[in-house]
């Protein structure tokens, strides 16, 4: 049991791509292919139709759709098959509408007995403005499918078509053909045969021998840029040596300075000491003798006794 559950897994598996093809595949396809036009051409693109009815023996009966185009790169002129009111799908004809307006042209079409199969659709023409690069796109894509019998109908949507581009391509100028020199339409200098300006020619006469000066050439002219260039970097170099030679000057005289300084102040300290070496203070000597007691004043030693 367990193997044929795998086996049918696989199988299931295998077929869900298929199965996701069909679904996905439209009944009705819109395509057109790549357009090149100058600048102000009117360039022709034809939209090819496929149809293929979901269900055997129907046929497409009706078709509406806008197709939407950059009003800035083009023009919308016409649809080259729709006389009045009627166009020709895949040679049945059809009741249609045209409605155009700024930058989508709206196209509806119905008949009692469908077609299918595939062919042209139609040829729109645009008129190329700018040399741009623009997509057509179909939008609001509708149809639907009846039987012969008309009994039964069966109506589809279908999203955006993309279809192919319009590429606009910018006119080259044309440069006016040169004239080609003759002895007919040469002019005598100072004639009023023609309205160019004229301008004087000085003619210069070189000494017997001499021979005309050569005129710098380019490599002449860089040399003597990189002579300057090195003149420039050697004075700036000597600027250098000299702001430093001063500066290293100046930083000698300031030390030499303070160190005199300093001298001058150590010798006005030592100054003193040396004075009260050589000069002492004049002291008066003090007396060996002892004072002299006065008679009237009694001994200490009375006096401590008469205390205690």
């Amino acid at each position: 049991m367990k193997r044929r559950s795998v086996s049918l897994l696989l199988a299931i598996l295998m077929l869900l791509p298929a199965a996701l093809t069909l679904a996905d595949s439209a009944p009705v396809t819109i395509t057109s292919e790549d357009v090149r036009g100058k600048v102000g051409d009117t360039v022709t693109v034809t939209l090819e139709i496929a149809i293929e009815p979901p269900k055997v023996g129907e046929t497409m009966d009706s078709l509406q759709f806008e197709l939407v185009y950059d009003s800035s790169a083009l023009e919308f002129v016409d649809i080259q098959e729709v006389s009045q009111d009627r166009v020709s799908i895949l040679g049945v004809q059809y009741m249609c509408a045209v409605s155009s307006g700024k930058g989508a042209v709206g196209f509806a079409a119905a008949a009692a007995d469908g077609v299918s199969g595939s062919g042209v659709l139609f040829h729109a023409r645009f008129k190329v403005l700018s040399a741009v690069s623009t997509m057509l796109t179909l939008k609001k894509v509708a149809y639907s499918f009846v039987t012969k019998s008309g009994t039964t109908q069966d109506r589809r949507q279908g999203g955006t078509i993309n279809l192919g581009r319009i590429t606009g391509q910018s006119v080259p100028t044309t440069a006016a053909p040169a004239t080609p020199v003759t002895a007919e339409n040469t002019q005598a200098p100072g004639s009023d045969a023609t309205d160019e300006p004229r301008y004087p020619v000085t003619e210069v006469t070189l000494a017997p021998g001499a021979s005309p000066t050569a005129e710098p050439t380019p490599a002449d002219n860089d040399l003597l840029a990189y002579i300057v260039f090195g003149l420039f970097i050697v004075v700036a170099i000597l600027i250098c040596v000299v702001l430093t030679l001063m500066i290293v000057r100046r930083g000698r005289r300031s030390r030499m300075q303070y160190f005199e300084e300093n001298d001058d102040m150590a010798e006005a300290q030592d100054v003193p000491e040396e004075r009260y070496d050589e000069e002492p203070y004049d002291q008066e000597p003090y007396d060996d003798e002892p004072p002299e007691e006065d008679d009237d004043q009694p001994p200490i030693e009375i006096i401590r006794r008469i205390k205690k």
